[in-house]
């Protein structure tokens, strides 16, 4: 009974992570801007929250709540880091596969190596990680906490609100038009340049969110978030760009993946280093199948610039 309760437990927590960090990359993408540097931020977005929990954690009143002003100001410092993305590929031009990996490469260094030094100043020099203790609070019983119900159902309201806004509103159906056909867009007056620095923007500011839910589940920070970003991108493609789709493939990538977290597996007599790897297995046979099925914004991975037709 209490490892099931593990499992919901850790499955609420891994669907918000992964479906935030799946429809971060899908808002990048739906305005034409490839976002594979989604790892390295969601590294950065765990260091930051790491960084801003950890005075708030030592104050002697504490509550859940107060974790909403470490999250607002995580948001804010991964979307100044995702400027650097959008520097290259918006107004250089670039080719925006080389860029995504450079963020993995420059998020996960800096986090490794401030985390350690930050550790050190917060907890003292014989600590080497950032933690939160936010999880710990609103604990039900039976490994259970009503934090990660509580994130579980935000989450959710903000993917029908997302669904609403994207499909409904003109703002959002421009965000279809610039990824499927920028130039058209910006002949019929839309600012494509606009609307693809506000998806890469809000991209970040998501991958960031991301990364600090998971550190609120980890509890202490590596220097890494365990690939969750890599998942996030392969859950969108395998949603074939439509958020309903994500959320519901998220289901069961976080199934499968809480399923590393309990010991159901391993008391059924699997080998626990096989059940670990589970998750990335499933990525990898996800990706080769859905990439001959599935089909993204006509534009994207293309730099958009006025000058030129195609």
């Amino acid at each position: 009974m209490f490892e099931f309760s593990i499992l919901i437990n850790s499955f609420f927590l891994l669907f918000s992570i992964l479906v935030i960090a799946a429809v971060s990359s899908y808002v990048s993408e739906r305005v034409g801007i490839t976002n594979l540097g989604l790892d390295g931020m969601m590294c950065m977005g765990a260091l930051f929250f790491g960084i801003y929990s950890s005075p708030v954690l030592k104050m002697s009143t504490i509550s859940f709540w107060m974790m909403i002003f470490p999250l607002i100001l995580t948001m804010i410092s991964t979307m100044l880091f995702g400027l650097l993305h959008g520097f290259v590929c918006i107004t250089l031009k670039s080719k925006q596969v080389i860029p995504g990996i450079a963020i993995n490469i420059i998020g996960l260094g800096i986090a490794t190596f401030v985390n350690k030094a930050t550790a050190g100043f917060f907890y003292g020099s014989g600590s080497s990680k950032l933690d939160s203790g936010f999880s710990s609070y609103l604990f039900l019983g039976n490994g259970i906490y009503f934090s990660s119900i509580l994130i579980f159902l935000i989450v959710c309201v903000l993917l029908v609100l997302g669904w609403l806004f994207v499909n409904y509103t003109k703002t959002g159906l421009r965000f279809h038009s610039v990824g499927e056909n920028p130039h058209a867009s910006n002949t019929v007056g839309i600012n494509v340049i606009k609307y693809q620095w506000i998806g890469v923007l809000l991209s970040s500011a998501l991958a960031g969110l991301a990364g600090a839910l998971f550190l609120f589940n980890a509890g202490r920070f590596s220097g890494n978030v365990s690939g969750y970003g890599f998942l996030g991108i392969a859950i969108m493609v395998a949603g074939v760009w439509k958020i309903q789709w994500i959320s519901l493939i998220t289901v069961s990538f976080s199934l499968f993946t809480a399923l590393t977290y309990s010991n159901i597996l391993s008391n059924l007599g699997w080998p626990k280093d096989i059940v670990s790897t589970i998750p990335y297995f499933i990525t990898i046979f996800v990706l080769i199948w859905f990439a001959k099925h599935s089909k993204g914004p006509e534009a994207v991975g293309i730099p958009f610039d006025n000058s030129s037709r195609f």
